[in-house]
């Protein structure tokens, strides 16, 4: 992998004592097809092995560090800080890219039209060393309506452009689960996407995103942070998906940033 100031793609891990996933996790990222990307890692400071990883693979990261933050919104934001890339991508310590030429596919797609973001589908796996796969594939095509009511953009496969970035604004530090879901939010109708029905990640299952509760709690926040909805439309469609969840009928709310990541709370 050929890192440059000026590359085309910024992979951003963020982590906090990760020993057990987090290698997997960077010899995906290091063994990408695509030359010119840069690899950003975050560690927020880990007591276990974790930094030994890293500092084993330290010749294939553009940057990293190890010390204490306010959070995962912090952490995400200092990776677009150190990062160079044109496009960003967010890729959590559990999670791993499960094809070599997953970057090398967003990548065409991104420099073939002027988008706010390219993404393709992630594969929920168990958090098993060889994990097996669970479910059905997540990430669907863009829908302002059917944005109010689950995630469509899985983080950990899609490119955002730096663009954006500059646009909208760095991550809220304040939220927990949805900061990836209401800093999409921030354009809403005017978001451009381009999606990909492709696999091309895997994310390991679990964290403090499984609480579907707080997950739904924190996208209706969002979408009043916002103001995506009249006062009146925003109380009904709250009424509405609260009814949905407690019967076990709602969408899969925003739960894309999983597992270690989510649990980093240093």
């Amino acid at each position: 992998m050929q890192s440059e100031r000026n590359a085309l793609i910024s992979v951003i891990t963020v982590c906090y004592s990760a020993e057990h996933f987090i290698e997997q996790c960077m010899k995906s990222v290091i063994e990408q097809s695509l030359d010119r990307v840069d690899y950003v890692v975050i560690d927020g400071g880990s007591t276990d092995s974790t930094v030994e990883i890293i500092e084993r693979y330290a010749g294939k990261i553009s940057f990293w560090h190890s010390k204490p933050d306010r959070g995962i919104g912090n952490a995400f934001n200092l990776g677009v800080e150190h990062s160079r890339g044109e496009w960003l991508l967010f890729l959590n310590a559990d999670d791993y890219f499960c094809r070599t030429d997953a970057l090398e596919i967003l990548a065409s797609l991104a420099m073939s039209s002027k988008v706010d973001v390219v993404y393709a589908q992630v594969q929920p796996v168990s958090r098993e060393p060889n994990p097996r796969l669970i479910g059905k594939a997540m990430g669907w095509p863009f829908s302002p309506w059917a944005f109010l009511l689950k995630d469509l953009i899985p983080h950990p496969a899609a490119l955002t452009s730096r663009a954006y970035f500059m646009r909208v604004g760095p991550f809220r530090e304040d939220l927990k689960i949805v900061l990836d879901y209401e800093h999409y939010l921030r354009s809403y109708k005017k978001l451009k996407t381009i999606f990909l029905p492709e696999v091309l990640t895997h994310m390991r299952v679990g964290g403090i995103s499984s609480d579907r509760n707080l997950c739904l709690e924190e996208m209706l926040h969002a979408q009043k942070l916002n103001s995506v909805l009249p006062p009146t439309a925003q109380a009904l469609l709250g009424t509405f998906v609260r009814s949905k969840a407690a019967t076990g009928r709602v969408m899969r709310t925003v739960s894309w940033p999983l597992g270690t990541m989510t649990s980093r709370e240093n």
